[in-house]
């Protein structure tokens, strides 16, 4: 007969092994994440980008010809203002974005320039081929598991008030 003692014991232990599996994914996301970076940057430092710098490029393009206010871009990229005019600042110095004026004089849009394009182009295929071959020891279908598993947690964590887990 199971005892009210057992029962709580069995409980505590259940949420000792709960917790530690957190712990252990969440160490396990972060130490994954300190693991690829290294050879994403090294991939991208050869093609003289960084990482934002690469991921600023693809959502202009995608923006096509109209361009995308600051603000969008930091949408995006989920980066601070500050973060978005530096980084903008740096790809119009090297003549890859350029900057225009919107009908709304608070606005500034930010736009692809033919040459940010064409370095796009050529990034493309070199940084996919780096992410492919950092990526080899997973199946398709384990990586469209893991892709949405890691979408479910996002979005799990933008339902959090201020960014802070609930008690």
């Amino acid at each position: 007969m199971l005892t009210i003692e057992d029962a709580k014991r069995a409980e505590r232990a259940e949420r000792r092994v709960s917790a530690d599996t957190d712990a252990l994914l969440v160490y396990n996301v972060l130490r994954t994440h300190n693991s690829l970076h290294p050879f994403i940057d090294r991939g991208l430092r050869e093609l003289n980008l960084t990482g934002a710098q690469l991921n600023a490029l693809l959502v202009l393009r995608d923006a096509g010809s109209a361009g995308l206010p600051l603000s969008e871009i930091g949408r995006h990229l989920v980066v601070t203002k500050a973060s978005v005019t530096g980084l903008i600042d740096r790809l119009e110095r090297e003549k890859l974005v350029q900057r225009d004026s919107h009908s709304d004089r608070r606005v500034t849009l930010a736009k692809l320039t033919e040459k940010g394009a064409a370095l796009l182009e050529a990034a493309l295929p070199r940084h996919r081929q780096v992410l492919a071959e950092l990526l080899d020891a997973l199946t398709a279908d384990e990586k469209e598991q893991l892709i949405g598993l890691l979408t479910k947690l996002r979005r799990g964590l933008r339902e959090k008030p201020n960014g802070k887990a609930s008690s």
